[in-house]
């Protein structure tokens, strides 16, 4: 029979050693070695819970198994002949095996409770087994249940205290399957031969069971590198798809902003060139509606050129954001012949979302233009407590912020903000000007 213990949360398994059989009465026992590893300084030991039962179908086979053999082992001994040391030990036997059957809860629920190799576990196990050596002195049928030690030394003990819990098992073993302690009295020689054997297939299986443990350590450590490594190209393509799609905003914005200019804007050009034309020879009425017509294509004009400046790429590859920013509101300001100041003295030139800063203070001084009839602008950019803060605030008209349709952009540039983990709060009041505050990740 091999037994396989499985070990609490790594799933190592190692098989036993099935030693040789006892020469007299008693019947081929199965016996050996598990080594099962065990997790130090979890709190809850050995997957059994504090109050003593198992957390999957491994940890309950090792509560459940030694009991069972340890049935067996005393029902063969007293049903099947032998050669006893004392009038009717096999009833003698009882007591021992009523002993272990009681230890074995009381050192899972010690186990529990104090984790492996306390000084409870030591003097439990330690009674354990001299009550198990006693036990096949009566009854050398419980070589059979003895095979649990090559288990319980790791499983309660650490240390060379598990060790010895090894060579004792395999002492203990040697002595029932020899056949008892007549048997050992009159052929010592059979007993150490098969406790040779017993301590030399224990000691592989547990080396085996040693390095299968550094075996599977350097496969979880492998596993956790590869699950490491999938994050970080899932990240890294997730970024690259961003990234992609950044790109693909920025070609179509600039194709936009060529498609107006080569257009619209040209085509403007050409009407007002045509109305300017228009000679004397009208009437007032006609003449009033060239007028009209020569006006509302300059302002459509200038729209489309507002639009093709806020669709433009400004290259960051070059300048960082404060000088971006200068040369933006620099041009800006020339064009609409209104004062603009940019402070960014206590900004960090470099971030990770200028680009979203920039556009923002596009959008804003294009509503500037658009709607706040302002004389003034000024453009602060700072930094600090892992986030940049680009504030601007006119003097205009200013809004009752619970009336502003979508058509001012808000939407456009809080959107913009948002999708790199930042904000932007405006404030208004009607008369007042108009100040923006927009905030992102440094």
């Amino acid at each position: 029979m091999v037994l396989r213990a499985r070990a609490r949360e790594t799933g190592r398994m190692s098989a036993p050693p099935a030693p040789p059989a006892p020469t007299s009465s008693p019947p081929d026992a199965a016996t050996g070695a598990a080594h099962a590893g065990t997790d130090r300084g979890a709190t809850v030991a050995d997957g059994i819970l504090s109050d003593g039962s198992a957390r999957t179908l491994g940890d309950r086979l090792v509560i459940v198994i030694p009991p069972v053999l340890l049935i067996l082992a005393t029902f063969l001994g007293l049903v099947l002949p032998r050669e006893g040391v004392v009038p009717h030990d096999g009833l003698w036997a009882l007591l021992p095996a009523a002993v272990l059957l009681v230890l074995r809860p009381v050192l899972g629920r010690s186990l529990a409770a104090t984790g492996p190799d306390s000084s409870a576990l030591r003097a439990l196990y330690t009674l354990h087994l001299l009550t198990l050596a006693a036990g096949v002195v009566l009854n050398p049928y419980l070589c059979i249940y003895a095979f649990v030690g090559y288990i319980d030394g790791e499983r309660f003990l650490a240390g060379a205290r598990s060790h010895l819990v090894l060579v004792l098992t395999a002492l203990v073993s040697a002595a029932g399957q020899s056949g008892g302690l007549l048997v050992m009295l009159h052929a010592p020689w059979l007993y150490v031969l098969l406790a040779a054997v017993n301590l030399l297939l224990a000691g592989a299986m547990s080396r085996v069971a040693r390095e299968r443990g550094v075996v599977l350590d350097a496969r979880e450590r492998a596993l956790e590198e590869l699950a490491r490594s999938q994050r970080e190209n899932a990240r890294l393509h997730e970024e690259l798809l961003e990234r992609a799609r950044l790109s693909g905003v920025e070609q179509e914005r600039t194709r936009l902003s060529r498609e107006i200019h080569d257009t619209v804007a040209q085509g403007l050009v050409g009407v007002i060139r045509q109305l300017e034309a228009v000679g004397p020879g009208i009437d007032e009425d006609s003449r009033r509606r060239v007028s009209t017509a020569e006006e509302t294509a300059r302002d459509a004009l200038l729209e489309a050129r507002r639009a093709v400046e806020a669709l433009s790429p400004h290259q960051l590859g070059v300048d960082d954001l404060p000088e971006a920013l200068g040369v933006l509101v620099a041009r800006w300001a020339r064009a609409h012949r209104i004062v603009a100041a940019v402070d960014a003295d206590e900004a960090d030139p470099d971030g990770p979302h200028a680009e979203v800063l920039l556009r923002i203070a596009q959008e804003a001084l294009a509503n500037v233009v658009r709607h706040a009839r302002a004389d003034s602008v000024a453009l602060t950019l700072s930094g600090g407590e892992g986030q940049q803060v680009l504030r601007i605030v006119d003097d205009g008209i200013g809004a009752d912020l619970g009336s502003v349709g979508r058509g001012h952009g808000l939407d456009n540039m809080r959107a913009r903000a948002r999708a790199v983990g930042g904000d932007l709060a405006v404030d208004s009041r009607p008369g007042h000007g108009l100040a923006i505050t927009a905030r992102v990740p440094a």
